[in-house]
């Protein structure tokens, strides 16, 4: 069986993703895709006046301080109109869950097989060490993702499809992650040689940065060898030629001054903060000078309240993001400019994921 065959057996959806291994798998999906449009998405501004009235008629401080966010918990799920909305939610990222897992593992020995041949083609390239020492913080099941990213060998697969759904149609036909991409800083020169994709997981990002940048060299890297053995094979079949490594962030394994762009597509909130300076560091070394770093996550507390506070700690415990609230509250721009970076204006309230951009300085 070919890799495409085996690997898109029942074709695509919504652009690159592979189908699921049944018709009735995919209309499970899409009934799920829709319960959280309707049940979760169109309510999430109702459910937010709701629960900003609660703590006004409670005298709450709307103040985004940890005592506060604190305070804020014990009220709000204590209430069973908010109890029932978080609980759906979490039933709703378990079903969908479930049933991805269940329907590409009916053929997982397939799906494996096709990723080992796809290693050895072209275009682009896919090199990881099967004695790579993962650090203890990348174990978690992030988003409860079965085996998270880096215990399971189709974690890429799961990745991809998960995203497909937890995102409502918006990332159908990538294109969440162009919008995404075209939000990136250009060096200062505008010359654009070598891009480094920070923590790439099923290259999606990757990929959107080589249709941008088709005559760049692209690398993108992942903790995870699950990872970047399927980004090779999603990129493969897009015929993009791009480098997949399995790499850790905070220790990266390039000369100074290699890349002319340096983007982490939401990794941050996804590591400790004493990592993520670590990346900084990392990234800052391997800029060149006039070099441009885009950071793509969540706003710091600073421009937040207290129910947003609140709805991130419920999101983080929901959907298993130890590492969420830690990194809102470390405002992560400043730590941008303490390591050395230029930074640019941005505006945290234009969208839910803001863009920090920041330069290495020519001097």
């Amino acid at each position: 069986m070919g890799i495409s065959e085996a690997i898109y057996k029942r074709g695509k959806t919504a652009g690159v993703f592979p189908s699921l291994s049944s018709r009735r798998d995919e209309a499970y999906m899409n009934f799920i895709e829709d319960a959280r449009n309707l049940l979760l998405h169109a309510q999430q501004k109702p459910i937010g006046e709701y629960s900003k009235l609660l703590l006004k008629n409670a005298g709450k401080s709307m103040e985004p301080d940890i005592r506060s966010t604190e305070e804020a918990i014990d009220l709000l799920m204590n209430d069973n109109v908010l109890k029932t909305y978080y609980r759906i939610k979490r039933t709703l990222q378990e079903s969908f869950w479930e049933c991805t897992y269940n329907s590409l593992n009916m053929r997982k020995n397939d799906l494996l097989e096709a990723l080992d041949d796809a290693e050895k083609i072209g275009p682009g390239t896919v090199t990881y060490d099967p004695e790579f020492s993962i650090p203890k913080y990348a174990t978690s099941e992030i988003h409860i993702q079965p085996g998270g990213n880096v215990n399971e060998p189709l974690s890429g697969l799961l990745y991809d499809y998960g995203s497909k759904v937890f995102m409502g149609g918006a990332a159908d036909n990538d294109m969440f992650a162009d919008m995404q991409a075209s939000s990136i800083g250009t060096p200062q020169n505008g010359e654009v040689n070598r891009i480094l994709d920070l923590g790439c997981s099923a290259g999606v990002t990757t990929s959107a940065l080589k249709r941008i940048y088709p005559d760049a060299e692209v690398y993108g890297i992942d903790v995870s060898s699950h990872m970047v053995r399927y980004a090779h094979a999603r990129a493969l079949e897009q015929d993009y030629d791009i480098n997949f490594m399995q790499m850790l962030a905070e220790d990266l394994d390039f000369d100074n001054h290699h890349f002319d762009i340096v983007v982490a597509n939401l990794l941050f909130h996804e590591v400790p903060v004493s990592i993520s300076k670590k990346i900084l560091s990392e990234t800052l070394r391997v800029l060149r000078p006039g070099g441009s770093f885009t950071l793509i996550d969540f706003p710091g507390d600073k421009t937040r309240d207290v129910y947003t506070m609140f709805f991130g700690a419920m999101d983080a415990a929901d959907n298993n993001e130890p590492f969420l609230p830690g990194f809102v509250r470390s405002n992560v721009e400043e730590i941008m400019e303490d390591i050395g970076f230029e930074m640019s204006p941005y505006d945290p309230n234009k969208f839910i994921l803001a863009a920090r951009i920041g330069f290495k300085p020519n001097n």
